[in-house]
């Protein structure tokens, strides 16, 4: 007879079940390899939007042997959640002969609670700062997607109906010897602009506080030296606990800004510039930075930084 695979929603016995799976799944690319169940706690199940309808689970024999968990991005003001859209953030599966099928009907059960909550458009992985769930467990400091060397996940969206509307790189920089930019446009903005830094700083948004309110962070602050007037922003969180696979201490970039009327004109590089030396200074080994591929101007940004292209990832949706 083939296996009788049960599938239904989470149940709160099933956490040390699900760390059991985490760890049968062996090495894949992007995805932390050891979890517990404290770890699994902190990052999905304590979340306060967490809802055990929304992670669809595949047992047999009293034994998980996959899960597809959806959720829902937050408002453009980041205030609450918007269930206009779905996110499927992850999909994982035991490798098997019927790994493909199992995967089909965890993503129609998982699809399924998405259209039940109002979705009308629903995304495959998830897409920093649009990510309810995971962030540091996969994909880096940013969740990307799916990555592109996630092979089974891209394959098992695809087949059922995802398709790709754009792609994000991932990029990364040693601190070692890191030196500021010194050309002409740079010695401008330093006469006029002065670098704030903020360890610990404050949540900007309840949505920050739920995803990274926990994470050590810094905030580092462009200001007019004559209006004390902040013009941009960039922010930078601990990579735990994707950091304890490596002894260097790292940092992802997230939450770069600068005001519109000061696009071209080097306050961007200043910014990151002054921050990355501030956190040399400070020990910080390794700087990671994600952003969309149809975004050149932070493309552009990063490599004339010293970031270099270390990994691809893909956005998909299904309508």
């Amino acid at each position: 007879m083939p296996p009788l695979i049960e599938y239904r929603f989470f149940l709160n016995t099933d956490l040390p079940l699900i760390v059991d799976l985490w760890t049968r799944l062996g090495s894949v690319e992007g995805l932390v390899s050891s979890v517990d169940e404290t770890i699994l706690e902190k990052h999905i199940f304590s979340k306060l939007y967490f809802d055990r309808l929304g992670f669809c689970v595949a047992s047999e024999n009293d034994r998980i042997v996959g899960f597809a968990h959806a959720g829902f991005p937050p408002t453009e003001d980041l205030s609450n959640l918007d269930k206009r859209s779905g996110i499927v953030s992850q999909l994982r599966v035991q490798p098997r002969e019927d790994s493909g099928e199992i995967g089909r009907q965890l993503l129609k059960n998982a699809t399924a609670y998405c259209k039940s909550e109002g979705a009308d458009t629903i995304y495959a992985g998830c897409r920093f700062p649009y990510s309810p769930f995971y962030l540091g467990l996969y994909g880096g400091s940013r969740h990307p997607g799916v990555l592109d060397s996630d092979e089974s996940m891209l394959s098992m969206f695809a087949d059922f109906g995802f398709s790709v509307y754009d792609q994000v790189i991932i990029m990364q920089r040693g601190l070692d010897g890191f030196k500021t930019i010194t050309d002409r446009q740079q010695m401008t903005v330093r006469r006029s602009y002065l670098i704030n830094a903020s360890t610990y700083p404050i949540e900007k948004s309840w949505w920050e506080s739920c995803t990274l309110g926990t994470a050590d962070r810094e905030r580092f602050t462009v200001v007019n030296k004559r209006s004390k007037v902040v013009s941009g922003s960039v922010s930078y969180w601990d990579l735990r606990p994707l950091s304890l696979a490596n002894a260097q201490p790292s940092r992802g970039l997230y939450g770069l800004h600068t005001d519109p009327e000061f696009r071209r004109s080097g306050l961007a590089t200043y910014l990151v510039g002054e921050s990355l030396k501030h956190l040399a200074a400070s020990g910080i080994a390794r700087v990671e930075a994600q952003t969309q591929a149809s975004d050149e101007a932070s493309l552009k940004l990063f490599t004339k930084l010293g970031f270099e292209k270390t990994a691809t990832s893909t956005l998909m949706k299904l309508k």
